[in-house]
């Protein structure tokens, strides 16, 4: 996905961890059905920063402390 084009829309978004889940399941039928192939990048990045922000909260609540650290 091309991120120098003037024409490049940025998203930050913040929920629940729950409708993180739940958002991630979305993404994940919508990939499956494969009817929107020209957004597939944009579900795989959405998906891969999904995983990986719920994973760190996951961590922070269990108190392990963020990626790749330990907990004081």
């Amino acid at each position: 996905m091309s991120r120098d084009a003037k024409d490049t829309v940025y998203c930050s978004i913040q929920m629940p961890i729950s409708q993180g889940r739940e958002l991630l399941e979305l993404i994940a039928r919508l990939r499956a059905l494969g009817e929107h192939p020209s957004l597939e990048p944009v579900f795989q990045e959405a998906q891969g920063e999904l995983e990986m922000s719920i994973e760190f909260v996951e961590r922070m609540l269990a108190g392990e402390g963020a990626l790749g650290q330990t907990p004081l």
